[in-house]
C-alpha cells in the first residue's frame, strides 16, 4: 500500500491562503458546525457572515480559483487537525510517542545502559558503578497522506453533507496509514536485527514456538501479545488441559464462555492478549481478488513486556499540510492532507520485542 496520494501540478496550499485564519478563529468553528449539520442560531450574527464566506469559496472554488481551493482546505485542516492528532497519539501504545515541531531537529533521546571503570569515580576501587547516558539518534519519517474530490457546486449551495464523511475518510486513512508504517518498521527491525532476537515466524502459529517467545520475553516483564484477529484467535487452540491416565482431553468452563462472549481468550500463560483493529482497505482487493485487503498485515504479532522502557518510538513532525492538485490515474481535481510520521526501534535493544508470524496469513 502507497503512503502517498501522487498528484500532478500540486500546489501548496500554505503558498496560496490569506493567512487571516486561525485554528481559534470563529469562522473555522462554524465550518465545523455546518459539516457535522448542527443549528447556527448559538452563533448569533458571526454565523450568518460565516456561511456566506464558506459558500462564496465553494463558488470560485468551482470555478478553479486556486486561491478559494486553498482557503477551504485551510477550514478543513484546522477542523480536522485536533481530532486526527489525538488518534495519532494512540501510537504510543507501541511505546514512546513524541509530536515534534517543524523547526525541530528529527531526532529522540535514547537511553543507553553503561557501566563507567572504578578508577574514574573511586580511586583503587574495583567495584563498577552501573549509569544511564543518553544518546542522541536521527529518526526517518515518510510522508502519510489521505485526501478525497470536493463537489464544490454543492457545497456552494449550502449542502455540506458529502464534507462530513470525506474528512472522516481522510482521518482514518491516515490513521491507519501511519499504524501500518510503524507495524512495518517495528517488523523489520526485529526481523533484520543481529544477535540475540526473539522471533517466530511459520505456516501457523505452533505451542512451542509461541511459548519460546513468550518465555523469553517474559523476563523483561509481563508480556501482551497484540495481533489481528485471525492471529490471536489461534491461541484459542492452545487453551485446555490434557490428562494422562485416563486419557481426557478438555477446557474450563470460564475459557469457553470468554471464547463464546469475545471469539476470543483474555489470557494465554499468563500474557495478555490484545486484538488490534483491522479494518478493510475497500480500495484494494487481497491477491486471488475475492476479498478486500486489510489496512493492515493480519499475520504479525508483537509480545511487548509491560513495566519497563519500550525501545519503540514513533514522533510526528510538525501537524497536518494540504494541497491541492489533479490525481496521477484519474485526472480528478483533488484536495490532499499530509502528516510527517516516524518511528524507530532502539538499535541493540531489539530483543526487548517478541516478534510473532504466520506466513498462511498477510506479512509485510
Amino acid at each position: 500500500m502507497s503512503y502517498i496520494i501522487e498528484l500532478n501540478n500540486a500546489r501548496k496550499d500554505a503558498d496560496f491562503v490569506s493567512g487571516k485564519i486561525n485554528g481559534k478563529s470563529a469562522v473555522v468553528e462554524i465550518f465545523s458546525a455546518m459539516r457535522d449539520g448542527k443549528e447556527l442560531a448559538p452563533y448569533g450574527k458571526k454565523a450568518d457572515v460565516a456561511a456566506k464566506y464558506i459558500m462564496e469559496l465553494n463558488s470560485k472554488a468551482s470555478s478553479g480559483d486556486s486561491t478559494a481551493i486553498s482557503e477551504l482546505n485551510e477550514l478543513r485542516r484546522f477542523a480536522m487537525e485536533p481530532v486526527l492528532m489525538k488518534e495519532i497519539k494512540l501510537l504510543g501504545i507501541y511505546g514512546n510517542y513524541k509530536a515534534i515541531g517543524y523547526n525541530e531537529s528529527c531526532e529522540i533521546e535514547i537511553p543507553v545502559f553503561a557501566n563507567i571503570n572504578a578508577n574514574m569515580q573511586a580511586l583503587g576501587q574495583d567495584v563498577t558503578f552501573p549509569v544511564i547516558r543518553k544518546e542522541r539518534k536521527p529518526i526517518a519519517t515518510t510522508t502519510i497522506s489521505g485526501g478525497y474530490a470536493v463537489d464544490y457546486r454543492k457545497a456552494a449551495l449550502g449542502d455540506m453533507s458529502d464534507e462530513n464523511e470525506l474528512q472522516d475518510q481522510v482521518r482514518v486513512q491516515i490513521r491507519n496509514k501511519a499504524a501500518k508504517y510503524v507495524i512495518e518498521t517495528i517488523y523489520n527491525a526485529i526481523k533484520n536485527a543481529d544477535g540475540v532476537k526473539y522471533f517466530f515466524e511459520g505456516a501457523g502459529l505452533t505451542k512451542t514456538g509461541v511459548d519460546g517467545v513468550i518465555s523469553n520475553v517474559r523476563r523483561f516483564g509481563k508480556p501482551t501479545i497484540s495481533g489481528d484477529y485471525a492471529l490471536i484467535s489461534q491461541f484459542n487452540g492452545f487453551a485446555g488441559y490434557t490428562g494422562v491416565t485416563p486419557s481426557v482431553n478438555g477446557i474450563s468452563e470460564a475459557v469457553m464462555n470468554e471464547i463464546h462472549t469475545t471469539g476470543l481468550m483474555g489470557m494465554y500463560n499468563g500474557s495478555v492478549l490484545s486484538e488490534i483493529p483491522n479494518e478493510y482497505d475497500l480500495y484494494h482487493l487481497n491477491a486471488d481478488g475475492t476479498n478486500f485487503s486489510t489496512m493492515l498485515p493480519t499475520g504479525i504479532g508483537y509480545v511487548i513486556p509491560t513495566g519497563g522502557q519500550s525501545p519503540i518510538y514513533t514522533v510526528t513532525r510538525g501537524g497536518l499540510t494540504s494541497m491541492s492538485g489533479k490525481e496521477v490515474t484519474t485526472g480528478q481535481l483533488i484536495s490532499r492532507f499530509d502528516l510527517e510520521v516516524g518511528a524507530l526501534v532502539a538499535p541493540n535493544r531489539e530483543y526487548m520485542i517478541g516478534l510473532l508470524g504466520d506466513t498462511n496469513l498477510t506479512t509485510i
